[in-house]
């Protein structure tokens, strides 16, 4: 059949091309792994990549909307300190309160059973004229 020597060339060759396609075919698995996980880490860089960009301008937008607040405050507070000057310098006005000037031979005490003061009967007759006006009459008072 076959020189000896032959058969076991032609055995190591064969056993040598099966070893290399399996490797081949085990690599090439590996690869398809390798390229669908590089696929989804690229996606993910992506996805982080956007996310990044969000997070940037939404920095962007606090850090203006805070300088915006900051001046308009300052603003407000320059005029507040403008109006605040402003009253500071306004005269102030001594509040004056005149003492009441009681009459050194009146008291103001009455007494019950005595005559009333003639400012006081004045003062108890307009309003009860006043009020009679605007009521009616009185049923307490005898009728003239």
């Amino acid at each position: 059949m076959f020189n000896s020597w032959m058969f076991y060339l032609i055995l190591a060759l064969s056993a040598s091309t099966a070893a290399l396609g399996w490797l081949s075919l085990s690599l090439h698995d590996d690869k398809v792994v390798a390229v669908e996980a590089l696929k989804e880490a690229r996606e993910a860089v992506a996805g982080y990549q956007k996310a990044l960009n969000l997070k940037y301008l939404s920095c962007q937008i606090d850090d203006s909307i805070a300088s915006e607040y900051q001046i308009e405050k300052n603003a407000s507070n320059v005029l507040k300190d403008k109006e605040l000057s402003a009253i500071d310098k306004i005269p102030s006005r001594p509040s004056v309160q005149t003492p009441l000037k009681v009459p050194l031979n009146e008291s103001s005490v009455v007494d019950i059973d005595g005559t009333l003061p003639d400012d006081l009967q004045r003062l108890l007759s307009e309003s009860y004229d006043r009020t009679r006006g605007s009521v009616g009459t009185d049923s307490r008072q005898p009728s003239n």
